[in-house]
């Protein structure tokens, strides 16, 4: 953050605007590009230059003025940063933050509980005693905020956690401290108010008493103009009171965040022309769709933006305040030829004014929009599932972070289908067992479809949703000559019996020198052969095959559609296509011995149900080799 940046007053009020909504990803983004010049010395320099004495000449009293308001906005941003990076689940990256920024070094209440915090975090990453260690040692730190400052937030904390690892005594003592410390408190805002109301029913339910508990939940849940992300922060919280007290959750649904929509539906047709969505419909179905959202009033959305019930839904959403997410499947002059011009009428300026919604929202059209390929569409509709599966994949992540619940609601003529398109999202979310609706089309013309097989998968016009690991060693350049074929015949040979275990899942393989590139058939497979290495890598002992030091392996992999066909040079079967060369730019700027992965390889491991596998959330990541930057999360097996 530099002095021609002040970062104004705009950008930090969107970065408060993403966080009280929850949008943890976008407001990291954000924050990120904030503070991408972030210095420790130039921190220190402000700091300086801020205090001046009282005998300092006019001068210096301007710019020490100028410099108390861009510490205060470097402050503030780098404390959110910490904070929602945090929220997300991606602790060891907010403890690195937590540090680069010095936040520990400030002298107010949020400073402070932000460190306890992150030891808290870190205590339900581990199990037994570990965790219960961590737990005592988080509650002392929160009681340690409390004693400097007096805040219930610290209080409430300090309560629930001696709660959790045992200390009943402890656990009431700073109840009842907590319940002091609101009455002394004034809040000003809605928010404020909230919280307070939530830390008196947080300290009540953690005392035992549950039916005054749940009439301060009512009271907090009666709040207006009340944000997604304290909701969410609040029942996270007192899951885990409710879980230590035996005490149904039920009493949560005063304060819970309402579910994440994912909505589809068929195309409409131009009109005077027979289709599974009629022209003449439109009215019908926009006032079906309107009741449906008026009914069960989501949070958020997520789906696509082709002429008819997806526009509608879109307009519905915005017309009601609901965040919208559009995830199209491939490059934007490409879908508006495809998915929106040959409906006809007004669509294609309904498209525009959905667009310009998205540009003028908190996070701006590069968080509202997603393309989930940036290539064309080569007559290929196998992405337009691809672009379903993203986008169900990220509604299902922004639910898990929020702690609520998913729903998908279609407009269906009820007459099956090809696998493609309504009927594909349909086929995919019965496979997971979740909630749909269906918005009739009563007056559909369009003939009865007849389900086929999808493309034979060695046709090499069609791509094809696959998962892609690339790999490289850390320090393989300077292994001496000598050593290069025992690292062959150990290292590469061990990683190849653990890549057989996977059987005929992966797709493909190869390496050269001490890279690797694999294909598999699926995102959950190539997360866990990932990470299995990482761990098998981890408990080598190097020194008895002559290393003197340990060797670290990069792991990048992405999910994307690509192409499976001959390498023409060597004669021999191979995948290829853009989403191969973006999958092999991540491997350079991934940590040795992590596994980092694309947005689209998360969403994927999101829809497929696993639960031993969690991703954390690292940022926008530049690419090797000028690619650009792409999202990224680090993979870790759940504890």
């Amino acid at each position: 953050m530099s002095v021609e940046d002040k970062t104004q007053l705009d950008p930090i009020e969107r970065l408060n605007q993403l966080e009280r909504r929850g949008a943890y990803f976008e407001a990291a983004d954000l924050a990120s590009r904030l503070l991408e010049h972030f210095d420790p010395d130039h921190l220190a320099e402000l700091e300086a230059k801020s205090n001046v004495g009282s005998g300092a000449v006019q001068s210096d009293v301007a710019d020490a003025a100028e410099a108390a308001v861009l510490l205060e906005e470097l402050y503030t941003v780098s404390f959110l940063h910490v904070l929602v990076v945090a929220r997300s689940g991606a602790i060891e990256n907010a403890t690195e933050l937590y540090k680069k920024y010095g936040v520990a070094n400030r002298a107010n209440e949020d400073a402070q509980s932000l460190g306890a915090r992150l030891i808290k975090d870190r205590a339900f990453e581990v199990s037994g005693d570990a965790r219960t260690e961590l737990l005592r040692e988080a509650a002392n730190a929160y009681a340690a905020v409390y004693d400097r400052f007096g805040g219930s937030f610290p209080a409430v904390n300090a309560a629930t956690l001696n709660l959790l690892a045992g200390e009943e005594a402890k656990a009431g003592e700073y109840a009842k401290r907590t319940l002091d410390a609101c009455a002394k408190e004034t809040p000003d805002t809605s928010r404020r108010k909230y919280y307070r109301d939530a830390s008196i029913a947080e300290a009540l339910l953690a005392s035992g008493d549950v039916e005054a508990a749940e009439t301060a939940l009512k009271k907090a849940g009666s709040r207006k103009d009340v944000d997604f992300g304290a909701r969410a922060t609040t029942a996270k919280q007192l899951r885990l009171v409710c879980a230590a007290r035996g005490v149904d959750t039920a009493i949560l649904r005063h304060i819970a965040v309402p579910e994440v929509l994912y909505y589809a539906g068929h195309i409409i047709a131009p009109p005077d022309c027979e289709g599974r969505f009629r022209a003449e419909q439109e009215a019908h179905i926009r006032g079906e769709i309107e009741r449906y959202l008026d009914a069960h009033r989501p949070s958020i959305a997520y789906g696509s933006l082709a002429a008819g019930a997806d526009i509608l839904f879109a307009e519905a959403c915005i017309e009601r305040g609901i965040e919208m997410h559009a995830i199209l499947p491939f490059n934007l002059d490409d879908f508006v030829e495809q998915s929106v011009a040959p409906s006809g009428g007004d669509w294609k300026a309904r498209f525009d004014r959905c667009l310009e919604h998205f540009k003028n929202s908190p996070g701006g059209l590069q968080q509202m929009m997603t393309y989930a390929t940036d290539g064309k569409f080569l007559r290929d509709e196998s992405l337009y599932m691809y672009g379903a599966q993203l986008a169900m994949g990220l509604a299902l992540l922004r639910a898990s972070v929020l702690g609520t619940g998913m729903r998908m609601v279609v407009v269906y003529d009820g007459k099956g289908g090809t696998g493609v398109g309504t009927d594909g999202s349909i086929a995919m979310w019965e496979e997971l067992g979740l909630p749909y609706d269906v918005i009739d089309c009563p007056q559909s013309t369009g003939p009865r479809q007849q389900t086929r097989a999808a493309p034979p998968q060695d046709d090499r016009r069609t791509r094809f949703p696959r998962a892609i690991i690339f790999g490289d060693v850390v320090g393989f350049s300077k292994l001496q000559e000598e050593d290069v074929p025992r690292f062959h015949d150990i290292f590469m040979a061990r990683i190849s019996r653990e890549l057989k275990s996977f059987g005929e899942r992966v797709l493909y393989r190869n390496s050269w020198g001490d890279a690797i590139y694999v294909v598999f058939d699926n995102a959950v497979d190539a997360a866990r052969f990932s990470l299995s290495i990482q761990k098998i890598i981890d408990e080598m002992d190097f020194v008895p095959i002559g290393y003197d030091r340990a060797l670290r392996l990069r792991l990048g992999a992405h999910f994307g559609p690509i192409y499976h066909g001959v390498d023409q040079l060597c004669e021999v079967e191979t995948y290829y296509g853009s989403h191969v060369t973006r999958a092999a730019r991540i491997e350079p700027v991934t940590p040795a011995g992590k596994v980092y992965v694309t947005e689209s390889m998360a969403a994927a491991l999101a829809l497929s149900g696993v639960d031993d596998i969690d991703g954390d959330y690292v940022g926008p990541v530049p690419l090797a080799k000028d690619y650009g930057e792409m999202r990224m999360y680090q993979l870790r097996e759940k504890g």
